[in-house]
């Protein structure tokens, strides 16, 4: 009897071992994928995307706009030269989006390099480099709030100042204005258009965050 009772006493003990193993191998499981899933919000960085680096000269030594015609327009090709009228960023490349005098970036239209590409509203530093691309709001760039603007990189949202640098990473689905030092931004969420056609932005998970991209409750 004794010996009948030992032997179920160590089954037990042995069954339970495997519980709590397999308890903690699902929690490092759950744990891992979570830790996934907050990775992947990142920016992922992306070659066709710079970082701009500006200089304090660079307000006093501004590029300015030209083509071929007399007057500026949407869509016209245009190259950008210095204040002795030497050519900086040559004709053909860009085309004309709003940006007369480029201090530090540019609004541009950036021309197809191939036949499988396409033309990209985006931002340029002064040697042409792509900085990110432009969020588009009442059928422009979007504006400045309290000096900084939403743009994209890889269709997610961030924040740049007015030189251009992105100083709130690109990670968001949504992003909404700041106010007061803060602004909503969301992982995840969904476009809905009403009966005239203005859209809203739904999501559940809206979070508010400071300028410096830290959550705020």
């Amino acid at each position: 009897m004794k010996l009948q009772f030992l032997t179920c006493i160590v089954l037990i003990l042995g069954l339970a071992s495997c519980v709590v193993s397999v308890d903690k191998e699902k929690q490092s499981a759950t744990g891992e994928e979570a830790d996934k899933d907050q990775s992947s919000q990142q920016e992922k960085p992306n070659s066709s995307y710079h970082d701009i680096i500006t200089t304090e000269s660079d307000a006093s030594s501004p590029l300015l706009a030209v083509s071929d015609d007399e007057y500026l327009e949407i869509g016209e090709k245009i190259a950008y030269v210095n204040m002795k009228g030497d050519t900086i960023l040559p004709y053909g490349k860009f085309s004309y989006y709003g940006t007369d005098t480029l201090k530090h970036f540019a609004y541009v239209i950036s021309e197809p390099t191939s036949a499988d590409s396409h033309s990209m509203l985006v931002g340029i530093d002064r040697a042409g480099n792509v900085l990110f691309d432009l969020y588009l709001f009442d059928n422009g760039p979007d504006y400045f709030k309290e000096g900084l603007t939403r743009v994209k990189r890889n269709d997610k949202v961030g924040y740049a100042n007015e030189k251009g640098q992105i100083v709130i990473p690109c990670q968001y689905a949504y992003a909404r204005w700041f106010q007061n030092g803060v602004a909503e931004v969301t992982f995840e969420g969904r476009e809905v258009k009403d009966a005239a056609g203005h859209a809203r932005i739904e999501s559940d998970s809206w979070f508010k965050i400071d300028k410096e991209g830290n959550r705020v409750e």
